[in-house]
């Protein structure tokens, strides 16, 4: 009977996907010691949400097929790129060390719910935009707009993917002191953050054009792109990296979230 009503939601289908999942990582951080793998599973939550509600919907298209398809394709993206990051980390990232410290010998069962369930309810909400689609299900109601959506989606997906493979390769050969400032790097300081808040917003604007009567999903692209410039993105990152020489200059000749088109 319980496991029927969550399969007949959409919005219970994903929390249980996210639950199931989040668990598991948690369990393997208190094994390996290391919180900071949370990361790399931000990416492939969203791609497990989509699958499951794929999979346990009657209410699917065409259409609905390919946007969750595109969130499973940026999900396992970012989760793949984020693992061969991680294992060449020498130790845990410096967030969670610093929230180790902080919480001593209680942090092992506080971090279920200070990283992992709530990083969790996060990608939940996030996620609201495609589990509302399959709940009011029916035809595009805007199939032409639905595809102009998802094709910004697609390309938000590029650029971002695009700018990792090029942050990637200049990692791997940078010397000491010197700036990535070439490639989609010249046109923003931050390509792939904004690269992935034009993703979301696009799937938003997809969900919307297809199911007009989730147009009050616009909480989710509004979460997601706070998180992008305020939480873990712009503003942590450029933090750090103000202290770099030569950063300061490159401030102030490069955009800092929306890229310069010309010029």
């Amino acid at each position: 009977m319980m496991i029927e009503m969550i399969t007949a939601s959409p919005f219970l289908m994903g929390a249980a996907t996210i639950v199931v999942m989040l668990t598991c990582v948690w369990v393997a951080s208190l094994v390996l010691r290391d919180a900071g793998i949370i990361d790399m599973f931000w990416g492939l939550g969203y791609a497990l949400i989509a699958l499951a509600t794929l999979l346990s919907s009657e209410n699917l298209s065409p259409l609905a097929i390919a946007t969750g398809v595109a969130i499973i394709a940026w999900g396992v993206r970012l989760f793949t790129h984020l693992l061969l990051r991680w294992r060449k980390e020498p130790e845990e990232d410096y967030r969670y060390q610093n929230m180790r410290k902080k919480h001593g010998d209680q942090f092992w069962w506080r971090s279920i719910y200070t990283v992992f369930l709530f990083q969790g309810l996060l990608m939940w909400l996030v996620s609201v935009p495609f589990m509302a689609a399959f709940y009011f299900g029916g035809p595009a109601a805007l199939p032409v707009l639905t595809l102009v959506f998802l094709a910004i989606a697609l390309a938000g997906l590029y650029m971002e993917s695009m700018a990792d493979v090029q942050l990637t390769k200049f990692r791997a050969t940078a010397k000491q002191g010197e700036l990535l400032d070439s490639g989609w790097w010249k046109r923003t300081r931050h390509p792939n953050y904004f690269g992935d808040a034009l993703f979301w917003w696009g799937i938003y604007a997809a969900v919307v054009a297809a199911t007009p009567e989730a147009i009050w999903t616009i909480f989710a692209p509004i979460i997601m792109n706070y998180l992008l410039v305020k939480v873990s993105g712009a503003d942590l990152l450029e933090y750090r990296l103000k202290k770099k020489p030569g950063y300061t200059e490159y401030m102030q000749r490069t955009n800092r979230f929306v890229p310069k088109l010309f010029g």
